[in-house]
């Protein structure tokens, strides 16, 4: 079984083609879920936003989460 395939995509990746994507903003619980998921997934943050960011490779959804909610949930 692979895990989910995480790959930080800095600058790689042209805003306007991640715009052209399905997005939609979910709960930080969701985005660990989906994280450790064994869907095939890339990082593609929006860092000027605080948002991080996964895309699955085989739908082009990408679903995003405030990095804030992230951060709280580790600490409770």
């Amino acid at each position: 079984m692979d895990a989910a395939i995480l790959q930080d995509l800095r600058g790689s990746r042209p805003r306007s083609a991640l715009s052209d994507a399905v997005s939609q903003l979910i709960p930080a619980a969701e985005f660990r879920k989906l994280l450790v998921s064994h869907r095939r997934m890339v990082r593609v943050d929006r860092r000027e936003d605080r948002l991080k960011g996964l895309q699955d490779l085989d739908t082009g959804e990408v679903f995003l989460t405030d990095e804030r909610g992230l951060m709280e949930g580790a600490r409770g």
